[in-house]
């Protein structure tokens, strides 16, 4: 069922939409003291709300520079009746036991599904948490005992990341002190016209072992050799394309794989560079592959891999509270939407990311900057 509904995402994104702004209109119906839509009135009040939303977002697409102030609020508005839409229902449910216990209930969920949406617009999104997480790996060499990683991840640049904001996040990178810094995909979003703003600031970011990164899906986007080349002309930072390298950590080496994301938003991907790149990789606990998309975890765990950081999921962005923070739309991809993972002899941690796709908000979801630190276990 979740493999159905990952394909067909947006189709059932937009039918959900639809159907949760119908039972807004049928609740204000209600509440007006007016009759109710009836069976063939809803359905055929979906079908024309579909289409409605469907064309409005055509037009939106095609006319990209005049309509790109109403994308925002569009999104939220229907992020709002989406979240409202299960709540109306219970609402209107027990509007059977009397029309002002549906007008109170509905007047409710619309309070809960646009006041969430408001709040993680207005405070969520902006909230940056430091997460401290400690890395235990068998047989690390006591050289490496206690190195950091600064891993960020998802930053989107582009229009809803500009320079401003952007050397704010690289300030707060920078002030987490870490050995290295490792970047996991989706720098930028989707318009090439951002990769020398991007670069220009990006080029800031700055530790004792160097900035690593690999490419994401959105970077394949904007385009893979475009986003390579701004990082070599502006930038000091090391983009890792299906290949590995060795630092040397006070003369303990540390091994860097990384992978090239294949460009495709859902399925999963083809493990073939993953493999090559660890077969031809010393086979040595300290093992350290960037990837983009967690999806890989079953491939690292067969390989043997120690420790792998990766992103793409956002942490859903949207998520139930604490400890129902899986439960979110980034289950669709994959069932590793956040945090650390363990499977045998592999560990895999999944960053929320810094920056967000799709409407501007995050709620239970904030953005993250992780600041790793491996241990010997």
């Amino acid at each position: 069922m979740l493999r159905f509904l990952a394909r067909n995402l947006f189709a059932v994104a937009v039918l959900l939409v639809a159907t949760s702004e119908v039972l807004i209109l049928q609740w204000a119906l209600l509440a007006a003291g007016g009759a109710a839509l009836g069976a063939g009135g809803t359905l055929l009040a979906v079908l024309g709300v579909t289409a409605a939303n469907l064309g409005l977002m055509t037009w939106m697409r095609r006319a990209r520079s005049t309509t790109r102030g109403l994308r925002g609020p569009f999104m939220m508005v229907s992020l709002g009746a989406l979240l409202s839409g299960p709540l109306l229902l219970a609402s209107l449910a027990a509007g059977l036991a009397g029309p002002q216990v549906a007008a109170v209930g509905g007047a409710l969920a619309l309070s809960i599904g646009f006041g969430s949406v408001f709040w993680g617009y207005s405070v969520g999104q902006r909230r940056v948490v430091v997460e401290d997480v400690p890395i235990p790996l068998r047989g690390l060499p006591e050289g490496l005992e206690g190195f950091t990683i600064a891993h960020i991840t998802d930053l989107h640049i582009g229009p809803q990341l500009r320079a401003a904001r952007l050397r704010g996040f690289i300030e707060r990178v920078n002030e987490v002190g870490a050995d290295m810094i490792a970047i996991t995909g989706d720098m930028f979003d989707f318009d090439p016209e951002y990769v020398e703003e991007g670069c220009l600031e990006l080029a800031a970011l700055d530790a004792p072992f160097g900035v690593w990164a690999v490419l994401g899906n959105h970077d394949v986007y904007t385009g893979a050799d475009t986003v390579a080349d701004g990082l070599r002309k502006w930038t000091s930072i090391r983009l890792l394309r299906d290949e590995w390298t060795t630092l040397d950590v006070g003369g303990e080496p540390l091994h860097l794989l990384g992978i090239d994301d294949p460009g495709r938003l859902w399925g999963d991907p083809d493990a073939s560079a993953l493999r090559r790149v660890a077969a031809e990789c010393p086979d040595v606990p300290a093992r350290l592959l960037l990837v983009h998309r967690p999806n890989y975890f079953e491939a690292i765990t067969e390989l043997g891999l120690p420790i792998a950081i990766a992103g793409h999921t956002h942490g859903g962005q949207v998520a139930l509270p604490p400890p129902m923070q899986h439960h979110n739309i980034s289950r669709l991809m994959t069932q590793y939407t956040r945090g650390l993972f363990e499977s045998e002899q592999s560990l895999m941690y999944v960053n929320r990311g810094l920056g967000v796709a799709g409407p501007p908000i995050r709620l239970n979801c904030p953005r993250e900057i992780a600041r790793l630190r491996l241990t010997r276990r």
